[in-house]
C-alpha cells in the first residue's frame, strides 16, 4: 500500500428504476475539497498513463467496464519510495480510490468494453502542474500486458 492512498468501498443503491452509484459526499470524512470533476473513457487494451499532479489530491471511481489502476511513488521523503501498487475498479469492484499529490499513476482498461473513468479532483486542472511520462518508455518498470496469474 503506497503511503497516502485510501481505498473506500462505494455503495450501489437499485431499484426498479435502475441504480445510483455514489461516489463521495462533503461529510465523508476523506473529502478533501472540489476543484473540478470529470469522465474519461478508455477502450478496451488501452493505457493511459503515465501522469501525476503537483497539488491536486484525485478521487478515482469507475461507473462502468473494469480498469487497472497503477500507482507508483516516487515522492522524496516518503515511507513507500519506490514501491508500486495495483487495484483493479469497476463493475466488479466499485470503490474510491484517492490519490495524494506527486504519486504517478496510470490505467489500463481490461475486458471486452469501454470503461468510464469519474474523477473528483481537489485543484482544477489550469491551476495544478501535471507531469506527464509515456507508459511504455520511461524510468517506472512496468508492463503492461496482460499476466496470466
Amino acid at each position: 500500500m503506497i503511503d497516502g492512498v485510501i481505498i473506500k468501498n462505494l455503495k450501489r443503491i437499485s431499484d426498479d428504476r435502475g441504480t445510483i452509484l455514489k461516489m463521495q459526499e462533503s461529510c465523508d470524512s476523506e473529502f478533501k475539497g472540489f476543484g473540478e470533476i470529470y469522465f474519461s473513457t478508455i477502450y478496451p487494451g488501452v493505457v493511459k498513463g503515465w501522469h501525476l499532479h503537483e497539488k491536486a489530491i484525485l478521487n478515482y471511481a469507475v461507473v462502468k467496464g473494469m480498469i487497472k489502476l497503477v500507482l507508483f511513488d516516487n515522492r522524496e521523503g516518503s515511507k513507500t519510495k519506490g514501491e508500486l501498487m495495483e487495484i483493479y475498479i469497476g463493475d466488479k469492484n466499485y470503490c474510491l480510490v484517492q490519490i495524494p499529490p506527486k504519486v504517478w499513476n496510470g490505467f489500463k482498461c481490461v475486458g471486452n468494453e469501454e470503461a468510464i473513468v469519474a474523477d473528483l479532483i481537489t485543484v482544477i486542472h489550469k491551476n495544478d502542474v501535471m507531469k506527464r511520462m509515456n507508459p511504455d518508455n520511461c524510468f517506472i518498470d512496468y508492463d503492461w500486458s496482460l499476466k496470466n496469474r
